[in-house]
């Protein structure tokens, strides 16, 4: 199969012949339809973030089909359409048993310690897995699993509460994800800090209130506002 590959730090990126993987016990081989660009990815290959080893396929924002299961792999058909989260944990240590799986000792980040979905295929644990309906598109499916998640994660540790009003600093792909999310989780107001006028102007098309940072002092402003 056909995968994207950083074979150096400080070079481009090569596409190469690769083997095609076989899912392992609990796993499962998806069918990549859609693999998002993160960001992660440009400091994997410029070296800033260190990741491999090398050569290493790229890609942690995934989304596609179930082609096939491994042993043991059970609530899971072959055709159903998934999107995978970016960590490959062991499900098992204290961790992963209280919801905390970004601290397994075990747990790998796909496209960063191994292989990810800038490939035809990719093989993931299937308890990574999560359903994607048929009325999301699988473009939005990969970006839901890193962005999205990142910024809904974010709200809920900042315990975000219907009535309660948002200030979000930095319209970026994280933060135009938490002022939708934002206005879904009920907040009475959403405020969008930036310098970029193109930003802030995406973000009053998703229902933000606009906070230009460089025309005014953001706090000030904010709390003119409020």
């Amino acid at each position: 199969m056909k995968a994207i590959r950083l074979v150096e730090v400080g070079r481009p990126l090569e596409m190469q012949e690769v083997p095609l993987p076989a899912p392992g016990p609990g796993e499962a081989l998806i069918r990549v339809r859609a693999a998002g660009i993160c960001h992660s990815d440009a400091h994997y290959r410029a070296g800033t973030s260190p990741a491999g080893p090398l050569p290493l396929t790229l890609g942690h924002e995934i989304a596609g089909v179930v082609e096939a299961l491994g042993p043991g792999v059970t609530g899971l058909e072959p055709g159903a359409r998934v999107c995978a989260h970016y960590l490959a944990t062991c499900g098992e240590c204290e961790y992963c048993s209280r919801g905390s799986e970004q601290f397994c000792h075990r747990g790998a980040m796909l496209g960063k310690h191994r292989d990810g979905g800038y490939a035809e295929y990719v093989a993931v644990p299937a308890r990574s897995l999560l359903p994607l309906p048929d009325e999301i598109p699988f473009e939005h499916g990969a970006v839901l699993m890193c962005s999205s998640a990142t910024a809904l994660h974010a709200l809920r540790k900042g315990r975000l509460a219907a009535g309660e009003r948002l200030a979000v600093f930095g319209a970026g792909g994280l933060g135009m994800s938490a002022v939708q999310l934002g206005r879904a989780m009920g907040a009475l107001e959403v405020y969008a800090v930036d310098i970029d006028d193109e930003k802030l102007s995406l973000a009053s098309h998703y229902g933000a209130v606009p906070v230009h940072a460089r025309r005014a002092d953001p706090v000030a402003e904010l709390a003119r506002l409020t």
